[in-house]
């Protein structure tokens, strides 16, 4: 049996219970949640020969998830009115409120974001020994995926870079060494450059049956901005934007760079942003030097 949990940022979690031990927030049933939301295409009719234009595979998104949970509130006390008023309040208290809707089950932990459409109270049962009050929340999940909750993620370190000598080499004593003159050593040896070895790779898996779109955190100094590439994909993310205070973040997703949550995807170079295939996998190389990092999450996906 499923149990249902709401958060949201200034609010009490709560959980619906789906079990037959469930007390008090009793979960009575959970729609949307499991099936696709209204398929957004456009057909366009045959004007010769039956039925519609074929429609590309690319062209096939989805409309808003609406995921519903029907409960009933049952207090624990025999006279407990008082209490099931406080129960009514908690979850009233998700409206004008960004909620996550949390779904675990046996072998699946997953969650979506959203906010309350509707919250309608049904029969409030009170001339018994124990109070009882049925209701329905309706969330609006403006993005339709489901995501697992466990994210997966990696971290990416650049190329440092080291220098040895600082350009011509003298010899310490001074003394002569090639036709008596002294001062410059020879052979002449020059400033050399050495890639030192880091992790600069991260490969993400996505177990899921939809596609998956990784974030990265670019956290600085990396003052040349960020260059990532998906090996084998010919895909290519470079972001020109120098990292220092605030991580720059590129979300595949929408496809943007921000800072502090400003927009900066002017300064994209190249724009590969990398998406995961169900039951697939990409590995992403960091190109960039620094002394920085860079934070790849993404949660495995279904629609």
């Amino acid at each position: 049996m499923s149990i249902v949990t709401l958060n949201a940022a200034g609010a009490e979690p709560v959980s619906f219970d789906g079990s037959q031990a469930a007390t008090r927030y009793i979960l009575r049933a959970l729609s949307g949640w499991l099936g696709s939301p209204d398929a957004k295409v456009n057909l366009v009719e045959r004007a010769n020969g039956d039925g519609a234009h074929d429609v590309p595979a690319s062209t096939i998104s989805y409309a808003a998830r609406t995921v519903s949970v029907e409960y009933r509130l049952l207090p624990g006390d025999a006279h407990g009115r008082d209490e099931l008023l406080a129960m009514q309040d908690s979850v009233r208290a998700f409206l004008h409120k960004h909620v996550r809707v949390r779904v675990r089950d046996e072998t699946m932990d997953t969650y979506c974001d959203g906010y309350v459409a509707q919250l309608t109270m049904g029969e409030n049962v009170q001339n018994v020994n124990r109070q009882t009050q049925t209701g329905t929340i309706d969330i609006v999940c403006a993005r339709p995926e489901i995501l697992s909750t466990q994210v997966q993620s990696g971290q990416m370190l650049p190329s440092q870079v080291n220098v040895g000598g600082g350009g011509l080499s003298y010899d310490p004593s001074g003394s002569a060494t090639l036709a008596g003159t002294s001062g410059l050593r020879y052979p002449l040896t020059y400033m050399t450059v050495e890639r030192v070895g880091q992790p600069n790779q991260v490969t993400l898996v996505n177990r899921g049956t939809s596609d998956a779109y990784p974030v990265f955190v670019c956290n600085g100094p990396m003052h040349d901005g960020v260059d990532l590439v998906v090996e084998g994909t010919g895909l290519w993310l470079r972001c020109s934007q120098p990292v220092y205070g605030a991580p720059l973040v590129l979300d595949s997703r929408s496809r943007t760079a921000t800072v502090g949550g400003l927009d900066v995807s002017r300064t994209l170079v190249s724009r590969g942003f990398p998406v995961v295939p169900a039951g697939g996998s990409i590995t992403v190389t960091l190109r960039t030097t620094g002394t920085g990092w860079v934070d790849a999450s993404m949660h495995d996906t279904w629609m």
